[in-house]
């Protein structure tokens, strides 16, 4: 095999986080008897995603992201003071019981499986809660090695998420291809980390940051053609 090792990322990769951030943002909100609607979810969605840009540039610490984020949104769009950090914890306790899959996830790991890769994730994301929603929604032992973002101590793309993993495994980079939606983080993080992977494109966004993946797919019937034909590229 070309390959001996698949890294794939958690949130909107093997889990659906449009429908995961929809039951945790209606389930904070509900909770507290806030207005909600469609379009301040949109731009809650808006406002998070750019948060994350943040965090993962280096311009915001994961614990500035968690204590702003409710605290300024909710401040801006309602008027409301909360504490940013209890906000986001409560947030997090709903979020982390969300695990809807996307669509062929399963089908795809249990074929991996059979082919004899091992299987593996790199999550920016906390150790309980990745976890958690794995199993939750079980897929959680078809993975070797889990590694989150708070076990190494930095986000992808920095190289030192991918040193932590990589002290973790005895395959190296160049056996291993990574498999995400996220182009900042998975695609960026593999591509300066010299290794190869591909872009799970299924919310259909434009390239724009030059990047360089292997393969570019939109479903994961996609991916099981690819490991089919030992990620030859036809030519």
């Amino acid at each position: 095999m070309r390959y001996k090792q698949i890294i794939f990322d958690v949130d909107d990769t093997l889990i659906d986080f449009a429908a995961t951030e929809d039951f945790a943002f209606n389930s904070l909100f509900n909770k507290h008897h806030w207005p909600v609607s469609a379009e301040l979810q949109r731009q809650y969605h808006a406002y998070n995603q750019g948060l994350w840009r943040d965090l993962e540039q280096g311009k915001l610490t994961y614990d500035e992201l968690s204590e702003k984020c409710f605290r300024v949104f909710l401040k801006d769009h309602l008027n409301i003071d909360v504490d940013g950090a209890k906000t986001m914890e409560e947030y997090r306790s709903y979020f982390g019981e969300a695990h809807k899959l996307l669509p062929g996830v399963q089908d795809t790991l249990r074929f991996a499986k059979k082919k004899g890769y091992k299987l593996a994730i790199l999550s920016n994301g906390e150790k309980f809660m990745q976890r958690h929603r794995l199993k939750l929604a079980g897929i959680y032992d078809y993975f070797d090695l889990i590694v989150t973002s708070e076990e190494a101590h930095c986000q992808k793309p920095d190289e030192h998420a991918f040193d932590y993993f990589f002290s973790r495994t005895e395959i190296s980079p160049n056996e291993t291809i990574f498999f995400g939606d996220g182009l900042q983080s998975d695609i960026l993080g593999a591509e300066k980390y010299g290794f190869d992977s591909i872009w799970y494109n299924h919310r259909h966004r434009k390239n724009n940051l030059n990047l360089h993946p292997l393969f570019e797919v939109e479903t994961y019937p996609e991916f099981v053609k690819l490991m089919q034909n030992d990620f030859k590229k036809a030519y």
